[in-house]
């Protein structure tokens, strides 16, 4: 019973030093892949509203709401979000820190969803310098996902930006790779361009200007295929941080024969901004 014991002591210290150096890979790679960011000084250091001329009327109402005249332009972010993400048919705990950078668009999203008490999903969302990678690892030791090099990829990730970046605003006035176009008086379209990948996204907005709603057809992979799907982010509560307005809690979902089929909720816990 002695040897047993011994045996099982040394197979679980085994097991526990894997971990821990798969997880100190895992956390080097994550920093790399921030360290890959660039990060460039908006054209203008600070918001001013007479730049909101041409700029359709729902969104010039959004940018009024959750910015002031004479705002910092963000250079760079970083949110901690506690949520949940759906998988294998459950709602997971997850928590994670996300890094974005504005000018030009780039994340690193890092997070870990609780699988069981002990066990734990690393994924790893990523676009710099305007390619993508997607990577999730059981414990950083047996890797589940590893996708990178798709122009579909790409396309995807730039959308997620897109869609994100009302955590930080200033991000989403229009400039040279930036557009707004009308649709109607409470949504507009916002257009990205980075590095030949063009991304589209639909805005639609409340009677006091907050964002409630931001959709559009973005590629879903499944088996190694991809296929356009509508995607839908929903956005309630908000908060401020240095001065701005964002969402607190938002719901991202697919859409399937108009159905939402949501996988992941939750809500941002800190915002730490680098201002030009």
């Amino acid at each position: 019973m002695k040897m047993v014991a011994a045996v099982f002591a040394i197979v679980i210290a085994a097991a526990a030093a894997a971990v821990m150096a798969a997880t100190a890979r895992w956390n080097r790679v994550t920093a790399d892949r921030v360290s890959r960011l660039e990060s460039r000084g908006h054209d203008e250091a600070v918001y001013r509203e007479s730049t909101l001329a041409f700029v359709p009327a729902p969104a010039a109402r959004y940018f009024r709401r959750v910015l002031r005249d004479g705002q910092p332009m963000v250079q760079s972010a970083v949110a901690t979000q506690h949520a949940e993400f759906f998988l294998n048919g459950a709602w997971r705990p997850l928590t994670a820190t996300e890094h974005f950078t504005a000018t030009p668009p780039g994340l690193v999203w890092d997070a870990r969803i609780s699988m069981m008490p002990v066990i734990a999903a690393l994924v790893r969302d990523s676009y710099v310098n305007g390619a993508a990678q997607m990577t999730a690892s059981l414990l950083g030791v047996y890797t589940i996902v590893d996708q990178h090099g798709a122009a579909e990829l790409n396309s995807g990730a730039l959308q997620r930006w897109l869609g994100e970046a009302v955590w930080f605003p200033t991000a989403l006035l229009p400039s040279e790779h930036l557009t707004w176009s009308p649709r109607d008086d409470r949504s507009a379209c916002a257009a990205i361009r980075d590095r030949g990948t063009t991304v589209t996204l639909l805005f639609e907005f409340d009677d006091s200007g907050m964002v409630t709603a931001i959709s559009g057809d973005r590629y879903q992979e499944s088996s190694g295929a991809y296929a356009m799907k509508p995607w839908l982010i929903r956005c309630d509560e908000v908060v401020e941080f240095s001065g701005m307005t964002i969402p607190a809690r938002c719901e991202v979902a697919w859409l399937d024969n108009g159905k939402a089929e949501p996988y992941w909720r939750g809500r941002i816990s800190t915002m730490k901004y680098v201002f030009r």
